[in-house]
């Protein structure tokens, strides 16, 4: 037998051994004290350090947050006002270039419209026009959503760099969606983001944001930035509980495998995931210093404490040498019940007792725990139950008499085949042994139980010892009745959809995420001459070959991305030019994950070539009405344009691509608008209109006529309207210059007799209404014989035009001046008080004219006669007043010209 090495030679004393491992004892505990005070300081550190970096990162996290609701706020209030007062998509490029007070929160401002075209950049604006956004992520979720998104990290399809979009919609007067406003923020550029991600924890910290999928939104390695975060083979342990949901901080290894404090924090505004590292190398250098302090008064202790032990176990070790003298003298412990002495035996003694207390406790703990088991697998909605080597049963649960009609009481001992049956004991005996065997089985059987057809599903484990001896099995029996009848109610199920499926006119089927087919329709077997069960497992690749897999392949990988793909494609590699329709359905689970997609391809060969032949008349059309001298249109129900010829483009001065789909009224001034409106809305009740209206053209104002006629479909409802419209500005100034020389004097421009005569009927009129006083004035030159005879028809034309100006300067602009022949004018005077206002305007005539007129650079005096016919309350006609008038003039011509006479009509 092998002696123990001692560490002293000789005969050492227990009071040296218990001296020395008493000093070691103090030291330890005292070292390990040290370092437990370092290590609650350490963890006093961390929590501190924990808690203020947790604050720091919620409060940067608000930050962020608030940045995000101040640009989202600012850029719907925009879109809001941009949509107060419809605009066209060409109007948005000089609207948005008004709003350059917004670059302090976005890099660049754009605008789209429904279809997605690029119809406003702030920046950029030749790319207007030139990419398509309808298939970003962003424009479908804006349109989904009706509401403001904010997308996740991508990469700029005009500028290259990495950016995050912020969209809002503008609504038009029908109140669904006619633009997306959307502002860009470089992620690269000078930007919150990037200040987020330059700013430091501590001295050598650093922030970072990952969006939902993974992706570095801000990293101080701009190179990371769009880059998955498994991409660079270094991942944060933490991530994965961070990106399930955790927030919080953590001691873990950062992604350059240091120690560090990590803080994680999700922003509200888009679900990204806020990270802060904070090394814990200079987290916890105070604490790192503590513990070579702790160390160094470790070391001392020790020097100090092993004498002063020395004595001290020498004291305390004199009563158990007296115990040991007693035991060795033959005394016997204190009697039964008789109280513990208060020293070393006696804590020995309740020590004992103690000891035995509680092994009578775990018996009794082991027997109610054996009640637990057996209260436990009764309940349990299976058979439980154990079967030793010899096939006879050890223990089974209450529910062998619900299923063989034995109690678990009688179960213990019995065979098992006198508890299944001879027909169920046959039928299991397979499984048995090999359950005996030491394999584990699993089967399902049919039984007939209580006279109804019930199925089961057994589980046989073996119980080895530890030498792999099999001792028995383990038996759990479930009654799947009702999961097999489902299962046939599912094939059923399964047998009626593979029927409607291989009878639709088209391919269907379902391919995973290896682009192998999992199902496929009848269909395939008429395309690919293989039988559909040897499609599936196949990739699309082995079954339609590689050149066709490549030309749906981004499609796919699309589908698999979660976007529902619908394209149309030549088929090449099917006879006669056919052409396929495709649509790729995601099929995505409860997690969010897709686990393949559903495909349909139709062959629409025929109605792509009624397409082509559509498009070519078409094309024949806007031939014919291109070359029209007329604007030929169409508008749908909705007021927007179907159909525009040429002329449009030159007429409103915007692009074809432009007016095409455009509302009506959002090309007009308003004014305009309700011209068309009225007229469009007459025509859709299937009225042919006419009318006529002017704008302004160029600087020049046009005249047009148009005609507006309905369309109507085969049930005679209006589908739209056919617009014709003529430019007639020709024909209406020649109209109104015909009209002018019809009413007024060709020589001085004045009013003529009948122009005159229509004024003063509506004077009469005026005057009867309200009862004021109303006069006509007949005026001729005296002597213009001698003026003719002197000057000849072209001096006598300048006096008649120079007295035509000075009888117009001597009147208000509510009388009428006219000439109704020769020398001879009519003033019309209305709205008077009294009749002597009229001998006023008389004698103001007169004075006027004393002034010599010039005549081919001769000066000449030209007088006047005037005659004054007055009439009250319009009682006097036209051709009365006139007449009183001309009697006047003559008697003041009789009286010595130069002068006027007035009478009154009643």
């Amino acid at each position: 037998m092998l002696k123990r090495r001692r560490w002293i030679s000789g005969p050492v004393s227990l009071k040296a051994r218990f001296s020395l491992a008493v000093g070691m004892l103090i030291v330890l505990t005292a070292t390990v004290l040290t370092v437990a005070a370092v290590l609650i300081v350490q963890r006093g550190i961390e929590t501190v350090v924990g808690e203020r970096e947790a604050s720091l990162i919620s409060q940067v996290a608000r930050g962020l947050d608030n940045k995000f609701m101040i640009r989202q706020q600012a850029l719907v209030r925009l879109a809001r006002d941009l949509e107060r007062r419809p605009l066209p998509s060409s109007a948005f490029q000089d609207k948005l270039e008004q709003h350059h007070s917004m670059d302090g929160f976005f890099t660049n401002l754009s605008v789209l419209d429904a279809q997605g075209e690029h119809v406003a950049n702030m920046d950029f604006p030749d790319t207007r026009g030139q990419v398509n956004f309808s298939t970003r992520d962003y424009f479908l979720d804006t349109i989904r959503s009706d509401g403001p998104i904010i997308s996740r990290p991508l990469r700029s399809q005009i500028s290259g760099r990495p950016v995050v979009i912020m969209t809002a919609p503008i609504h038009g007067r029908d109140g669904q969606i006619s633009h997306i406003l959307l502002g860009t923020i470089d992620l690269a550029k000078d930007s919150f983001i990037k200040e987020l991600s330059i700013g430091q924890v501590g001295n050598t910290g650093y922030f970072y944001i990952l969006s939902r999928e993974g992706e570095f939104v801000a990293h101080p390695d701009e190179r990371r930035i769009l880059q998955h975060i498994g991409e660079s083979g270094q991942r944060a342990p933490s991530v994965d509980q961070a990106m399930a949901g955790f927030e919080g901080t953590l001691r873990t290894t950062a992604e350059n495998g240091a120690d560090a404090l990590v803080s994680y924090k999700r922003l509200a505004s888009t679900g990204w995931l806020l990270c802060a590292v904070y090394p814990t190398a200079e987290a916890f250098a105070f604490a790192n210093k503590m513990r070579w302090n702790a160390a160094i008064i470790a070391a001392l202790l020790l020097l100090v404490i092993g004498p002063v032990a020395w004595l001290l176990i020498d004291r305390q070790l004199r009563p158990l040498k007296r115990l040991g003298q007693q035991m060795a003298a033959g005394r016997g412990a204190v009697a039964p019940g008789a109280p513990y002495a208060d020293d070393e035996i006696g804590e020995l003694r309740r020590a004992f007792d103690t000891l035995m207390t509680e092994r009578d406790q775990a018996e009794r703990a082991v027997a109610d725990s054996e009640r637990n088991l057996r209260m436990v697998a009764d309940n349990v909605p299976a058979l439980v139950g154990y079967v030793d080597k010899h096939e006879r049963f050890v223990f089974g649960n209450e529910r062998y008499s619900a299923f063989f009609g034995i109690s678990a009481a009688q179960l213990p001992g019995k065979h098992v085949r006198d508890v299944l049956g001879a027909a169920v004991y046959n039928a299991s005996k397979p499984y048995l042994d090999a359950a005996l065997s030491g394999r584990a089985v699993r089967f399902e059987r049919q039984v007939q139980r209580h006279g109804v057809t019930q199925w089961d599903r057994v589980a046989y484990n073996p119980d080895t010892d530890a030498h792999g001896v099999v001792q028995g099995y383990f038996v759990l029996v479930d009654d799947i009745t009702e999961l097999k009848t489902t299962q046939q109610v599912l094939a059923l199920s399964e047998k009626r959809i593979r029927t409607i499926a291989d009878n639709m006119p088209a391919l269907i089927g379902y391919v995973d995420t290896e682009y192998r087919y999992a199902f496929c329709n009848r269909a395939y077997g008429t395309i690919t001459d293989i039988a559909p069960e040897q499609i599936v497992g196949r990739t699309v690749s082995e079954v339609f070959g590689p050149k066709v897999f490549a030309a749906v392949a981004a499609q796919m990988a699309a589908a698999l991305a979660g976007r529902r793909v619908s394209f149309e494609r030549p088929a090449a590699e099917l006879k006669g030019n056919r052409y396929l329709q495709t649509e790729y359905i995601p099929d995505i689970g409860l997690d969010g994950k897709v686990a393949g997609f559903y495909t349909m391809v139709m062959d629409i060969t025929e109605r792509k070539a009624a397409e082509l032949a559509l498009a070519a008349q078409q094309r024949l059309l806007h031939t014919v009405t291109d070359n029209l001298p007329a604007l030929v249109n169409f508008m749908d129900r909705d007021g927007r344009f179907g159909f525009v010829n040429r002329h449009h483009e030159s007429w409103f001065g915007v692009p074809l691509a432009r007016i095409h789909g455009s509302l009506v009224s959002s090309l007009f001034t308003e004014a305009e608008a309700d011209v068309h409106q009225r007229a469009f809305d007459q025509a859709m009740t299937g009225q042919t209109v006419k009318f006529d209206f002017a704008r302004v053209q160029g600087g020049d104002k046009r005249h047009y006529h148009a005609t507006y006629i309905p369309q109507v479909d085969c049930a005679g409802h209006a589908v739209g309207v056919t617009g014709l419209v003529n430019d007639v500005t020709d024909a209406k100034l020649l109209e109104e210059q015909l009209s002018t020389l019809a009413r007024f004097d060709a020589l001085t421009g004045l009013p003529n007799r009948t122009h005159l005569t229509e004024r003063i009927a509506r004077a009469q009129t005026r005057s009867a209404r309200n009862g004021s006083v109303m006069a006509v004035m007949y005026l001729d030159l005296d002597k213009f014989k001698s003026i003719n005879d002197s000057f000849g028809h072209s001096g006598g034309d300048t006096v008649l035009i120079e007295f035509g100006r000075r009888l117009s300067a001597c009147v208000r602009q509510s009388d009428t001046v006219g000439r109704l022949a020769g020398d001879e004018f009519v003033i019309l005077l209305e709205g008077l008080q009294n009749a002597a206002e009229c001998a006023v305007v008389a004698r103001k005539i007169i004075k006027v004219m004393e002034k010599p007129f010039e005549i081919e650079g001769v000066a000449r005096i030209v007088s006047t006669s005037i005659g004054v016919a007055t009439a009250e309350n319009g009682l006097a006609g036209v051709d009365t007043l006139l007449k009183h008038a001309d009697d006047a003039l003559y008697r003041a011509k009789d009286a010595g010209r130069n002068r006027y006479a007035m009478t009154s009509v009643k």
